[in-house]
Formats: C-alpha cells, structure tokens, sequence
C-alpha cells in the first residue's frame, strides 16, 4: 500500500463517512439496517463463518466479503460494543473501540480495561483517520452503522470482518468464528454450549398458552413496529409468542421495521406491548413512550395500553445485542410476562 495512495483514499473515505451521519451527530435512521445488506438467512443459519482448521483460515462475514488471515492477529480494532464484548470474552483484546459509555452491558471482568481504550468516535461515525494510524492487523465493524467505513478500511487494505449480531445465531455464529481466529475454539464452543442450555432452560418452561405482541421502537423523531428479524423480534420468537407484524412489509428491503399503524395494533388486540427505543437512556425512553401515550387519543383503544400490559425493554439488552447476556435479555422478557413462572424482574 503506497503512502500518496493512502493519503488520496483516506480523504475520500473521510468524506463518505460524514455523509453517513446526519447533520446534528445522531445516526440516521435509516441506516440502522442498511438495504443492500444481504440477511442471515440468505448466507444460511450464520451471518458470518469461518473455514480451516487452522492459519491461514478464511472469513467470510454478513456482507459477503471473504478475508483470509494467515496467522493469528496481534493487533485488532473491534469497533462495536456488541463484538467487543463476544471478543473480550474469549481472551481477546482491542487496540481500539468506539464509545461505549451507553446502552452497552459490559463484560463486567473486562469493564475497566474496555472503558479505558482509546475511542474512535461514535458507533455511526467512527474516525477512520484515527483508526488508520493505530496500524490494526484486522478491523471487526459493525454491519449498517459502519458500512462506510468499513468499505472504506477495506479499499486501503487493511483486513475487515463486518459482523451482524441481531439474534441468538448471530451471536453463537459470532462465538464460533471468533474462536477460531483467537485460537481458542474448545472455550468458544463451551461458552456455545452454556448459552444454549440457559436458553432451553427459559423455553421449556414456557406456559402452554398463546400470547402476541406488538413491539413498539421509538426514538427522539419517531414511531415504528419491529419485525423478526429484530433483536425484540427473535426473543419473541424464542419464547413463541405472536409478533402482529411478523406479516408486514419492512421499511425498506432488510429493515427490521415496518411503519407505525395504530389501527391496525389495535384491531390485532395484542395481549402485550413490549417497547424498544434508542433515545439517551432507558428512564429517559420510558418518559418519551408515555408522553406519546398520553398526548395521542388514538392510542387509549389499544387494550394492552389501557389495562397497562405494556413492558420497556432495557436498551443494554434490545438496542444492542447483549452478546454474552443473550439468556439474560430472554430471561428478562419470561420473567415481564410471566413472573409466576420465572420470577419477577429485579
């Protein structure tokens, strides 16, 4: 890689960053599910795999792109809380991250040392410059948030794996591929296995009833429903409840939501509400939830809404994926909806 090639390419991909944010530094909402990004189930059950034994191994992650890496990397820039995470939990390290001090649970035996990398911006809108001059020997980035720059990474040669951990597969297929680059494949499949068995725990618990949901994504501008394919949509379907959107056409082709229709939730009569939202914090998404409850009398016909069987889903676990915390994220919506069962949620 030349040095006048770089200096060229790195402009451009500085501007192309930029252009991926909103003008005001809040991601837009567009580009939470990026449309040209191929779904899991279109590459098979995994967003990302890994072929060979042993180095060089090759990866291919959730946007296609196939990177072999000859021998084990001493030096990576995971760039998302919910890898990092996975990442720190089989014993590797980061030379870089982006800021973390929200909405992310933490592996709490690796809080400090997570908190104290250095920071490459915002999850939307990392500093590739920065990035660049740390000289990382492979970069993990975040599908849709990070589409740009991770394009961008990767026209200046650097190794890239793009990840997608939106659902219980994505985070074991996360385990398996990480495991094998950390060369610590028996731990991964051992972590594999206790996340499997705290799932099956929670599920063949489940009452034999039927129970649907709407689940409601709210943000500081707007309203949607989400789909399956959503963290909240795949927990949903963990524990087999009725998710009323599963049937309706996403926002845009890949997107895990669909336009808000209040009628539409309220002829479906779901028995629960469960809400997600990506606003600063979770005290500060209940407050904005229940302005738009009250300020909109379309919303006083929906029953669940009325007889108050609406459940706010905490931000560490369904805006980011918990990674490690799946089973906990799943264990806390059995325990919203059936606390005689699973005991109430602490």
């Amino acid at each position: 890689m030349k040095q006048r090639s770089v200096v060229f390419i790195l402009a451009a991909c500085m501007l192309l960053s930029l252009l991926g944010c909103t003008s005001n530094n809040t991601p837009a909402q567009s580009t939470a599910t990026p449309s040209a990004a191929p779904t899991a189930s279109s590459q098979g059950n995994a967003s990302i795999s890994v072929t060979g034994e042993a180095y060089p191994i090759r990866v291919k992650d959730f946007l296609g792109n196939e990177t072999t890496i000859e021998t084990k990397p001493k030096k990576v820039a995971v760039l998302s809380g919910t890898p990092l995470n996975i990442w720190y939990d089989l014993g590797g390290k980061s030379i870089c991250t982006s800021d973390v001090s929200q909405n992310v649970r933490i592996i709490e035996e690796y809080e400090a040392e997570i908190k104290a990398l250095p920071q490459m911006g915002q999850v939307y809108a990392v500093n590739i410059e920065s990035i660049v001059a740390l000289k990382p020997d492979l970069i993990i980035a975040q599908a849709g948030t990070q589409n740009v720059a991770a394009a961008s990474l990767r026209s200046m040669g650097f190794k890239v794996i793009v990840t997608h951990i939106k659902s219980f597969d994505d985070v074991i297929a996360s385990y398996r591929v990480f495991g094998k680059i950390l060369g610590v494949s028996g731990a991964a499949e051992a972590k594999i296995q206790k996340l499997t068995n705290g799932k099956n725990e929670i599920v063949k618990k489940l009452p034999d009833k039927k129970t649907s949901v709407a689940i409601l994504y709210v943000t500081s501008k707007s309203l949607a429903v989400k789909l399956d394919n959503s963290i909240a949509g795949d927990i949903a379907g963990i524990l087999k409840l009725k998710n009323i959107a599963s049937n309706l056409p996403p926002d845009t082709i890949g997107s895990e939501t669909t336009p808000l229709d209040i009628e539409y939730i309220v002829k479906q009569n779901p028995d629960y509400i469960l809400v997600t939202t990506m606003i600063s914090s979770n005290e500060e998404a209940r407050k904005t939830v229940e302005k738009q409850f009250s300020s909109n009398p379309a919303w006083s016909s929906v029953k669940a809404i009325k007889e108050g069987r609406v459940i706010y889903l905490p931000q560490q676990y369904y805006l980011y994926n918990a990674g490690p915390y799946y089973v906990d994220a799943i264990a806390y919506l059995a325990k919203s909806l059936y606390p005689e069962i699973y005991g109430a949620v602490k």
